[in-house]
């Protein structure tokens, strides 16, 4: 199926757990706008927001029996009592009686749109509230009510009486703003969500292979290894599986890429495997070398060829000598086939590779002299390994793939845009070499810098300069 078609097919995918890590890795973003958004909120109330002082009187009921002695259904009476009680103080009459006997000037308005009443549940308290943008007149008001609300009260409950158990006092200093600490909770909420929004637009935009299960999912492709990232500090060797330091899994999961690769070749009657990636950075040297290096392991006679000449890297990946001529001098007639394999004896691996970049590279490899060359070596080799160029950037791993036999595509978590991958698979396959899996290379770590030339980081072994997503291979080559 072309990529097309299972772009078309597939809608809208969301890897919950994908998207979490997604948010952990980039939880600055989350943090930082939570914080801009909590501190502009509390910037803006206190731009916008008065002060405010209140003062309060506390008003009691209680009903008397003939006897002046209070029982249980005078207590149930002033209870009841004090609902109505609230009504009255909060009626036009006490407001306007107020306002009238105020000693700072207050509008009906102003003192109606200040005081609150309140019955306290179960209780016969009733509690007042008036609250202005100034101390003076919220207490002007309050003496106001204690010293006029008694007589209207009065006329309407003979046997009952509203005495006044909290006297108003003048507040000394302004309310507490509940409001600043609202605006800074809807804030943060505000930011939070806002970030969380932007970090799922990143995802759905970028559309890369977060985990090794998406690689099925969204590719229809094998996994013929998945490997995460190791650090090896400041060693200014590649990362090689005849380094004990790399660790045991990282040394068995090339021994299970190698298995399915020989059980590829024999049912297929395959030995020349070329090995590429979508992008560049995606660790497909040291796929490269290492599985060449695992086959040897094995009793197999092993020819790795880097055909990068754009950015050879093997040469260095390997420690080997600085000045070799490899592909391109043989396919120009400068130097014979025989004498540029070079036998590693570290490794027990041949290997034909360079130290400087190449001119027209793609024209280098079309010509016939370069299949010439690989119908040489896969006659006389168990394997034969061709590192090349990313296939989505330039023309290089097509050529290849037209004369190899089967690929090994390399995906590093997080890296290639899902189209490219796929524009990466159908271009190899309909060129010849069916692409038979992937190594799924997870580290999510770019290189390090440790005073070395690689970072320490699996997959992270060098640079390609402005080689890049969008086909932007312009670092230049060195024609001396």
């Amino acid at each position: 199926m072309s990529y097309e078609r299972q772009e078309r097919s597939k809608g809208l995918e969301i890897n919950i757990f994908a998207f979490l890590r997604l948010v952990v890795k980039k939880l600055w973003i989350v943090i930082a706008l939570t914080v801009v958004f909590a501190v502009g909120a509390a910037g803006l109330v206190s731009v916008v927001k008065t002060d405010t002082y209140t003062s309060k009187i506390s008003f009691v009921v209680n009903t008397l029996n003939e006897s002046a002695q209070a029982n249980n259904s005078d207590v149930s009476a002033s209870i009841n009592i004090a609902t109505t009680y609230k009504y009255i103080l909060e009626s036009r009459a006490v407001i306007e009686k107020a306002v009238k006997n105020c000693e700072v000037p207050v509008t009906y308005e102003e003192a109606a749109g200040s005081m609150t009443v309140v019955a306290i549940p179960s209780s016969s308290v009733i509690e007042m509230t008036i609250t202005t943008e100034s101390a003076e007149k919220s207490y002007a008001i309050a003496k106001a009510v204690v010293q006029n609300y008694d007589g209207i009260v009065s006329e309407i409950y003979a046997n009952a009486h509203l005495n006044i158990c909290d006297y108003p006092v003048k507040a000394t200093s302004p309310d507490s703003n509940s409001l600043t600490a609202m605006a800074v909770a809807i804030g943060a909420v505000l930011g939070f969500v806002i970030a969380v929004i932007i970090i799922l637009i990143y995802y759905i935009v970028t559309d890369t292979i977060r985990d090794v299960d998406e690689v099925g999912r969204k590719l229809d492709l094998n996994v013929l290894g998945s490997l995460s990232k190791i650090e090896l500090g400041k060693s200014k060797k590649g990362i090689v599986i005849t380094d004990k330091k790399v660790g045991f899994a990282f040394i068995e999961t090339f021994k299970a890429i190698r298995t399915k690769v020989e059980n590829n070749a024999a049912r297929e009657g395959r030995n020349v495997f070329m090995v590429t990636s979508a992008c560049e950075n995606e660790g497909k040297t040291t796929i490269s070398c290492n599985l060449a290096i695992a086959l040897a392991q094995n009793g197999k006679s092993v020819l790795l060829i880097d055909a990068d000449l754009r950015k050879p890297s093997i040469n260095t990946l390997l420690d080997l000598e600085p000045s070799l001529k490899g592909l391109s001098s043989i396919i120009l007639g400068k130097n014979s086939l025989e004498s540029s394999i070079r036998y590693v004896e570290k490794h027990n691996i041949f290997v034909i590779a360079e130290s400087r970049a190449s001119g027209n590279p793609s024209e280098l490899l079309s010509t016939q002299k370069m299949s010439d060359i690989i119908e040489a070596v896969k006659s006389e080799f168990d394997f034969v390994i061709i590192d090349t160029a990313p296939a989505s950037v330039v023309t290089d791993a097509s050529v290849i793939s037209s004369i190899s036999d089967a690929c090994v595509l390399v995906i590093r978590e997080n890296r290639a845009p899902v189209n490219r991958i796929r524009m990466a698979i159908d271009d190899i396959n309909s060129n010849g070499a069916e692409v038979i899996g992937c190594v799924y290379n997870n580290s999510s770590v770019t290189k390090k810098h440790s005073g070395n030339k690689y970072g320490g980081y699996y997959g992270s072994y060098g640079s390609y300069g402005s080689y890049g997503y969008y086909g932007s291979y312009g670092y230049g080559y060195d024609k001396k």
